[in-house]
């Protein structure tokens, strides 16, 4: 049986990976978040990894706020940098891989045409820069890793699809910003992508 470890087991995709193992009795998920393990002491999260010995671990925590992010850059820092760089660390340790999932935040913003992963990085935003750095980090320490840029999450949980269709069924008429464009991206989807590659070599 394969243990799949998840870190931040309920935000929308954390839920989204436990509505696809369901029922799996060759899988076996080891839920964790804020609560179960703090991701920025790297004791604790070895010591658990050295419990565990999980197959993959699927790092779905992170300090999300944008808006909160830039007034709150330590802590952004600790959650989006730090915690990556111990769950690789300790993935290393126990021989498991290790699956980061980032945002397309990193980037400037001002392209003119969809970003690809070989785009330079250049993040404007605080979220942006702790986000690029945890990938620095997971790319320096783990042997074995995946890092996964997705944007507009939708699934289990408030989200930017939602209050738009709530919106649309209360009002004729929504003021709302446009100077953002972006690919709102299924839970579904993103889970199933996730399944296609921790059980590959295809690492990067």
């Amino acid at each position: 049986m394969k243990k799949l470890l998840v870190t931040g087991c309920n935000g929308q995709l954390g839920r989204e990976i436990n509505k696809k193992y369901a029922g799996r009795d060759d899988i076996e998920l080891i839920n964790t978040d804020v609560d179960e393990l703090d991701i920025t002491n790297i004791d604790e999260v070895t010591k658990l990894m050295e419990e565990v010995k999980p197959y993959a671990i699927i790092n779905c925590a992170a300090h999300t706020a944008v808006d909160k992010c830039e007034v709150d850059g330590d802590n952004a820092y600790k959650i989006n940098a730090i915690g990556p760089r111990n769950l690789s660390i300790a993935a290393t340790k126990v021989g498991a891989k290790m699956v980061h999932i980032s945002t397309d935040y990193v980037f400037a913003g001002d392209g003119t045409e969809p970003y690809t992963e070989f785009d330079q990085v250049n993040p404007k935003s605080m979220y942006g820069r702790t986000k690029l750095a945890g990938e620095e980090f997971v790319k320096q320490f783990a042997d074995k890793y995946f890092i996964i840029r997705t944007a507009w999450l939708y699934g289990d949980g408030k989200n930017f699809v939602k209050t738009m269709l709530g919106l649309s069924e209360k009002y004729d008429e929504i003021n709302v910003v446009c100077d953002q464009v972006g690919s709102p991206t299924s839970t579904a989807v993103l889970a199933d992508i996730i399944d296609e590659l921790v059980w590959t070599d295809n690492y990067g």
